[in-house]
């Protein structure tokens, strides 16, 4: 009787550690389907700029971007209605948007050949011009749900260093708009990147007239 009292209770305990684990496992999968998982985004430009026919002899540097209070943060922004916004905690950058996008265009006019070197920072190469941006608008437009779009505000500021003084040689503000297929976060993101290359391929023609003229 007593070995049988034994084994009975390993059988239980036996199930009911199965027990456990089964709820614990079920308990992961309700955690997933309520929580979804948390994506991260690094925008791009969808093409390479046109080299300039120019022989390079200055140095850009691109100074950190700086972002409207609204934009500050790295998860999306979404437009609602006419007064209402939204921000998404699952979709967001993977850094935060303005060394993101100060990034991208480094990377933009290097690929220009206006310049001998861009860089982000201060060093051995003194620099000739100075890149300013700031970012006033950026977030997903859904007030119209039949028309969902990428929305882009950035100014920008090239100043030139004279040797004695610094002077604002060129100020362009662009504001884009372009209509997404889906609703899809995959979409905004694709429209974001378009918008971004329009926006720098039309500051390089305004750059190259004002500093080549």
């Amino acid at each position: 009787m007593v070995d049988i009292y034994i084994k009975n209770i390993c059988v239980l305990k036996v199930i009911y550690s199965i027990l456990i684990i089964l709820m614990l496992m079920t308990s992961c999968l309700n955690t997933q389907s309520i929580y979804p998982e948390k994506k991260y985004y690094l925008l791009e430009t969808i093409q390479r700029p046109v080299p300039a026919k120019v022989t390079p002899r200055e140095v850009l540097r691109i100074a950190k971007f700086r972002m409207s209070p609204a934009f500050t943060g790295k998860g999306f922004i979404y437009k609602k209605n006419k007064i209402t916004y939204d921000t998404d905690f699952y979709n967001e950058f993977l850094v935060s948007p303005d060394i993101m996008l100060a990034e991208i265009v480094r990377k933009w006019f290097d690929s220009t050949g206006l310049f001998m070197r861009v860089t982000s920072s201060p060093g051995h190469f003194k620099e000739k011009f100075i890149l300013e941006g700031a970012v006033t608008a950026m977030y997903g437009d859904y007030s119209d749900k039949k028309r969902p779009l990428a929305v882009l505000n950035i100014q920008f500021f090239l100043i030139e260093d004279t040797g004695l003084s610094y002077k604002m040689i060129l100020r362009k503000n662009y504001t884009k708009k372009i209509i997404l297929d889906t609703h899809k976060t995959s979409s905004l993101v694709t429209g974001w990147n378009q918008l971004m290359t329009d926006m720098l391929s039309d500051f390089q023609s305004d750059l190259f007239y004002t500093i080549f003229k």
